[in-house]
């Protein structure tokens, strides 16, 4: 039991210390940006229990709270969780857990990747409602500008964590 706790804090801790090196590569395209985070979300979920996997999103968070550059575009500080794309910083536990449930009930890829839709529908959910609460912006313009270009993108980060884990996975065996 020790050695799989073990096992386990210290995959959430690389899964945190991943998506932390990822996710400033960023292209911004508007008020949100396209970040490779949502790939290190994705694979945290994929690889970790839910519980590990919403508390290495939590570890994510809490370092970029404290200021390291760790978030889209290299930004870090409360500002960027309190900022209008914090909705969508606070998600990634809920995501990560979320793919991790899917994940964990079973091992068939097609199942899985309705994990990453219901991930990205809790990302989109949180962050659009947040950006729209700080901006004081209307639903459509905030999905014109929030969502809608990144389904597909995210969608296929989700894919390539699920793939990458499977692969990690069996070599770890």
């Amino acid at each position: 039991m020790q050695q799989t706790k073990t096992r386990s804090m210290a995959l959430a801790g690389l899964c945190a210390a991943l998506t932390a090196v990822i996710a400033p590569w960023s292209i911004v395209i508007g008020p949100v940006s396209l970040t490779l985070g949502v790939f290190g979300v994705f694979f945290a979920g994929a690889m970790l229990t839910p519980g590990w996997a919403a508390a290495s999103m939590g570890v994510y968070l809490a370092l970029g709270a404290v200021g390291l550059p760790i978030f889209s575009n290299a930004n870090g500080g409360l500002q960027a969780l309190v900022g209008m794309t914090g909705g969508y910083l606070w998600a990634y536990p809920l995501m990560a857990a979320l793919l991790a449930l899917a994940c964990a009930r079973t091992s068939r890829l097609p199942l899985r990747v309705l994990g990453v839709l219901g991930g990205q529908l809790v990302c989109y959910t949180l962050g659009t409602a947040w950006f729209m609460y700080v901006r004081g912006a209307g639903l459509w313009a905030s999905l014109a500008a929030c969502v809608f270009p990144f389904i597909l993108p995210d969608f296929l980060k989700g894919l390539a964590a699920l793939l990458l884990a499977r692969a990690v996975q069996k070599r770890m065996r």
